[in-house]
């Protein structure tokens, strides 16, 4: 049973002292993985003690085993890319290894699939509601962010890239306000600057979605509406391919949304990457 669902089972029959701290517990997952007991506690408002008598209730033989929990929860305890890649190697099996890949991109997608459906339709009123709606996904994760991006500029133009690009990523948090919105796109390990831009959409009290891996990952803790991909893979390094999908279902139920209003902003947009010579049509000659 994970940290998670044992809170859950067991939360009715906690005193409200340890119920305070089991529920800022599942609220702050995030926290409890980094901070000391003694952090932890001053952060939830309660005792030291407290969580240690809850640590206990629930099984473990203190707080640190009941960090460990969580650890395993968040998923930071993975095997690192180093190690996978050697399992990875010791396969040593390309024919079955084809199979596997595109097998665990089909899980994934269904995954991701029965997962969404309401928190779909959630993260395409919040962006149509944004005055201007701000994309950022750093490492890894910069192509489901460039592609959104991309694809959202054929109909809205109030859309940007947070891309981090010069270290200019102050340049769009400083003009974050609470009539915008921001969707930052992130897995484990979660890269420093999606953190940077997350507290400043705090801040600033802008809608934030998370596009992400996990219900407790640090996004998803901030977020009015998360998105949850997943990112299993046989291969060493975590699988994109169902956040890519995710991002292209985005798109096209704010395009079906908007209705003729859209369609013709993509005509225009199309029209002059033709025009301009930026796209080549094949010669029908």
């Amino acid at each position: 049973m994970t940290l998670r669902k044992n809170i859950i089972s067991q939360f009715s029959a906690l005193s409200p002292e340890l119920q305070r701290a089991a529920e800022f517990s599942l609220q702050n997952a995030n926290q409890l993985v980094v901070l000391s007991m003694r952090a932890f506690a001053a952060e939830a408002g309660v005792r030291p003690a407290t969580l240690l008598r809850l640590a206990q209730r629930l099984g473990f033989r203190g707080w640190s085993e009941l960090k460990d929990a969580c650890i395993d929860d968040i998923g930071l305890r993975s095997d690192t890319y180093v190690s996978r890649a050697e399992k990875l190697i010791a396969k040593n099996a390309p024919p079955a290894l084809y199979d596997e890949v595109f097998n665990a991109h089909q899980a994934n997608l269904a995954f991701t699939q029965a997962e969404n459906k309401q928190e779909m339709q959630q993260a395409v009123t919040l962006l149509d509601q944004a005055e201007n709606v701000y994309i950022c996904g750093f490492r890894a994760s910069f192509p489901v962010a460039w592609s959104l991006y991309y694809v959202y500029r054929l109909f809205n133009r109030n859309a940007s890239l947070i891309d981090g690009l010069a270290s200019n990523i102050e340049l769009f948090t400083r003009e974050l306000t609470a009539d915008d919105c921001v969707l930052l796109t992130g897995f484990a390990p979660y890269s420093r600057e999606s953190l940077s831009v997350l507290n400043a959409a705090k801040q600033a009290g802008s809608r934030i979605i998370a596009v992400t891996d996990s219900p407790v990952s640090p996004l998803a803790q901030a977020a009015d509406c998360t998105l949850l991909f997943s990112v299993d893979s046989p291969s060493f390094f975590p699988s994109v391919v169902s956040g890519m999908g995710l991002a292209e279902c985005l798109l096209a139920m704010l395009v079906a949304r908007h209705g003729r209003e859209a369609v013709a902003k993509i005509e225009n947009a199309e029209r002059y990457l033709i025009d301009s010579g930026a796209y080549i049509l094949p010669d029908k000659s």
